[in-house]
């Protein structure tokens, strides 16, 4: 699929649902409460056959590449049986998922064997009382056994997202970077974004990728694996993993985005720093004829660049979203 731009867009970011068993500080409002809101399965908008049709026509059209998300996409009772469907599809290629990593013990290799390839794992600090005050869960413990087992499962690459916050977990640079030293694992720092209340309140709390970049000058750039890709890699000397930095603000990529994102609601996000949004609930349920129609026409209109930095306010969290 080809955008009004000449982007090609074949990446969809697909949230299974809203629910997660923690509470991060820059991901749901402020003042939620602490403990875990997993939502009984009816309440879930999109069953798996819905997910399995929306993806089939959305391959159809040129999506190659599919990243499960959430909420926490672990809560969802039923989410290895979505993985399966969808890792059947004739034309994805690359099936991933991005998790918050309590449940990956019991669930690493479930999912590579329903057609899971690879993982994201959010980690925000190493510290655990740090790790509590972040998530408001004490669940570091199991989140460093699942990175492990997800290793052992085969899953790979396995990539940890760090979202530093000025002040609260920039002093843990270092040892986020020596993860990837003996296992061969991708850390990943991404600039806090304004979304959800916490985010648009701290921008001054952003640790900008740049000056991290400066401050290592042991990093290597790596050579880019593909135009669309919105990490930058480096290597350091002897270190079987790799660093990344995602800088949706300093650095905006919106000139070569390839991907667009569809809620657990049945909502197509085009971009994700823009309200708009393209109802195929509807369309899916009384009117599944029109289905490629109205998602090629979303995609056709995507936005040439983020609202970041000219004081957007998200409709939607992050966990309303996916990542």
């Amino acid at each position: 699929m080809i955008d009004k731009l000449g982007r090609k867009i074949e990446y969809l970011r697909l949230s299974v649902t809203q629910s997660c068993n923690l509470n991060c500080v820059y991901c749901k409002p402020v003042n939620k409460s602490a403990e875990s809101e997993v939502l009984p399965v009816a309440c879930e908008k999109l069953t798996p056959g819905e997910l399995e049709t929306v993806v089939r026509a959305m391959a159809a059209l040129g999506i190659i590449k599919v990243r499960i998300t959430g909420g926490e996409p672990l809560s969802r009772p039923d989410i290895i049986e979505i993985v399966k469907k969808i890792s059947t599809i004739q034309g994805i290629v690359d099936l991933s998922m991005t998790t918050n990593g309590t449940q990956l013990p019991e669930f690493a290799y479930k999912l590579k064997d329903a057609g899971l390839m690879r993982l994201n794992i959010s980690l925000d600090s190493l510290k655990p009382e740090r790790f509590k005050l972040i998530t408001g869960i004490p669940k570091l413990g199991r989140v460093l056994e699942g990175i492990n087992i997800a290793l052992e499962a085969g899953l790979s690459p396995v990539r940890i997202n760090t979202v530093l916050i000025k002040g609260i977990n920039d002093d843990e640079i270092a040892d986020f970077m020596r993860l990837a030293c003996d296992k061969p694992l991708e850390v990943r720092f991404i600039e806090l974004m304004p979304i959800g209340s916490f985010g648009e309140q701290n921008l001054d709390k952003v640790v900008y990728n740049s000056d991290i970049i400066n401050a290592h000058p042991e990093l290597v750039r790596c050579e880019e694996e593909y135009s669309g890709q919105p990490a930058k890699y480096y290597n350091i000397n002897g270190y079987r993993g790799k660093i990344g930095f995602i800088s949706s603000l300093s650095h905006k990529f919106c000139s070569s985005c390839n991907r667009i994102r569809l809620t657990c609601d049945g909502k197509i996000k085009p971009c994700l720093g823009n309200n708009g949004e393209v109802d195929l609930l509807e369309v899916l349920r009384y009117d599944p004829g029109s289905l490629e129609r109205v998602i090629k026409k979303a995609i056709s209109e995507k936005p040439g660049g983020h609202n970041f930095g000219k004081d957007f306010s998200s409709a939607r969290n992050m966990n309303m979203i996916g990542g």
